[in-house]
């Protein structure tokens, strides 16, 4: 009977073992996550001649596409999270009370990715520039920092990622805006203060009610009309799946409940859109006023209401602010939001808005840039560099100087390797390429 036994076990071990690969022959391959077609390796072709990475690539298909994929990754899934509490994909941390977060937070939450003092004052140095830009063009400016879910709700965070202590990027560069005079908000109060809660379990972002008082508190601050959906009558519906149980359980998403208000924002999509998610997005409303906004995954939900309460909206998803979009968008109001866990984009990605005119300190040390260059594109010629190290000190700030005329450049960081380096954008018919010095104070 054992030894029955144990070939009965066997068999249903080796079956398991071929139902990824031999189960492609009866199911055929699973769906691809992000919607590519399914392109099998060749072993020869007369154009390139024996494939040296066939297997490898071989390989590859078979991992992304292997039978029921998504019902064994959800069933793992299942199995490490409800019985040991954990979490079996990297990107999704397994919280308490069936809470799911994004791992991309973690740095955040336990105060191990802080940003050096000069990439710091590299981002508020950069939003610094865009607000001077909009005043002199009679543009209101605002920066919104989106919290991060364990930010406003770490109480559900597992007990092996204790909560860091200390500032955090978000509390360095608020301190900075506010200091600088540059308009900014960052709603933590918004949440901490209200009874409920207002960001999905199983979802890194706000619910439809958090983005209702998210948008007025915005709409507030910048003194523009518009309807408080907080005080708005709306139903409680099962309607959401997250994108974190997506990730984690694809073949399990139960709809998380968010409200849909009776009376939704009045607007229309001036092309036809199949989500808020949508790199570029166009709308028409009630208000007076142009809106261009930046934004990231949290501005989507913040759609509706601000195309509502502005008279012509742009939502682009770029990480930077382009002047092409000011000069096609006329706007009255810009806004440049960013998820707490994007906050380095400010330094790595800064805005293409040309270069402001200055006067050369005198004190300003001339530097030599070997990788100094300048490309023309329409309008403008962009001039770009990397800082000798050793060159700047964290408060630095760089010169481009062209001729009579002194520009200042916009500063990135590379976070990975330390680089520094500059960007800035001049108008073509102003400057000549023949003779660019770079100035450092």
């Amino acid at each position: 009977m054992k030894k029955y036994g144990s070939t009965i076990f066997m068999i249903i071990f080796l079956v398991i073992l071929l139902i990824p690969s031999a189960g492609m022959l009866v199911f055929g391959p699973s769906e691809s996550e992000n919607g590519e077609e399914l392109v099998m390796p060749v072993i020869y072709s007369e154009e390139e001649g024996f494939n040296r990475n066939y297997l490898q690539q071989l390989s590859d298909v078979f991992e992304s596409r292997f039978a029921l994929r998504k019902q064994m990754v959800t069933g793992y899934s299942l199995l490490t999270g409800r019985l040991f509490g954990t979490s079996s994909q990297s990107t999704v941390i397994t919280g308490t009370s069936g809470w799911l977060y994004y791992t991309d937070t973690l740095g955040d939450y336990r105060r191990t990715n802080i940003m050096s003092q000069r990439q710091i004052n590299n981002c508020v140095r950069n939003l610094y520039l865009v607000n001077e830009y909009c005043i002199d063009n009679g543009i209101g400016f605002l920066f919104v920092i989106a919290p991060n879910k364990n930010s406003i709700y770490p109480e559900y965070m597992p007990y092996y990622y204790p909560q860091g202590t200390g500032e955090t990027n978000e509390i360095l560069i608020t301190d900075a805006l506010t200091e600088q005079g540059i308009p900014h908000i960052y709603p933590f109060g918004v949440f901490s203060e209200a009874d409920g809660i207002y960001y999905f379990e199983r979802d890194s972002h706000w619910n439809d009610m958090g983005a209702a008082m998210v948008a007025n508190e915005i709409l507030n601050m910048l003194g523009i009309p518009h309807t408080d959906y907080r005080y708005e009558p709306y139903s409680i519906q099962k309607i959401h799946s997250g994108d974190l149980e997506q990730m984690i359980y694809p073949e399990a998403v139960e709809p998380e409940e968010d409200c849909v208000f009776d009376n939704a924002p009045s607007f229309s999509y001036d092309q036809p859109v199949e989500s808020n998610f949508e790199y570029r997005i166009s709308t028409t409303g009630e208000g007076q006023e142009n809106l261009l906004m930046y934004r990231d995954s949290f501005g989507s939900s913040l759609v509706p209401f601000f195309s509502e309460a502005f008279a012509h909206s742009f939502f682009s998803r770029s990480n930077s602010c382009q002047i092409s979009d000011i000069t096609a968008r006329t706007p009255d109001i810009l806004i440049i939001e960013k998820a707490e866990r994007f906050l380095s984009q400010l330094c790595t990605s800064p805005s293409r808005i040309p270069a402001p005119l200055r006067t050369l300190d005198p004190l300003a040390v001339e530097i030599d840039v070997p990788d100094l260059n300048a490309a023309a594109a329409g309008e403008y010629i962009t001039v770009t560099g990397t800082l000798p190290e050793g060159s700047w000190e964290d408060d630095s700030i760089i010169y481009i100087v062209c001729g009579d005329l002194c520009y200042e450049a916009s500063p990135y960081s590379v976070i990975d390797t330390g680089e520094e380096g500059f960007t800035a954008l001049l108008e073509k018919n102003d400057v000549s390429t023949d003779n660019i010095k770079v100035f450092i104070d």
